[in-house]
């Protein structure tokens, strides 16, 4: 009876562990959209293009594994990460040489980032557009006075 449940085990906990580990890593692999249109933009001050952060964490850098590649010489291969959060977006500077500022401040680690602030990623400027906060002045401007 014991061997029979020691052969059995043998087989049957590496398999176990082998499901475990391939689960994990399509988990990582699996990026997760925000549902529907881009949750947000960066747009370039120098030539307005307009960037689309489509994820929920969202990899900016020179490198071609970035979710959105800044191709410019003062721009670490991955300088920041732009995340949704629950309490909204955020900017998280990735040790990048060339530091991240968010309206001409440093940030050191972190910074929550609000619709309309301005952001430095080694010596280019950009705007943040939160589409959510965008529709909502637009809506604004819409109603009529009373």
């Amino acid at each position: 009876m014991i061997e029979t449940i020691l052969s059995i085990d043998r087989y049957a906990l590496p398999l176990l562990g082998l499901g475990l580990v391939v689960v994990c890593v399509l988990r990582l692999l699996r990026r997760r959209k925000i549902q529907g249109l881009p949750g947000a933009f960066l747009f370039n001050t120098a030539n307005r293009d307009g960037l689309p952060l489509t994820r929920r964490e969202n990899s900016l850098g020179r490198s071609k594994y970035c979710d959105v590649v800044l191709n410019y010489p003062t721009v670490s291969r991955f300088h920041a990460v732009i995340a949704r959060r629950k309490e909204g977006w955020v900017i998280i500077d990735t040790g990048s040489s060339g530091g991240t500022k968010l309206d001409g401040k440093a940030i050191e680690r972190r910074a929550p980032l609000r619709h309309g602030q301005k952001l430095n990623f080694g010596s280019y400027d950009f705007i943040f557009c939160d589409e959510e906060e965008e529709k909502r002045i637009e809506r604004e401007a819409a109603r009529p006075y009373r």
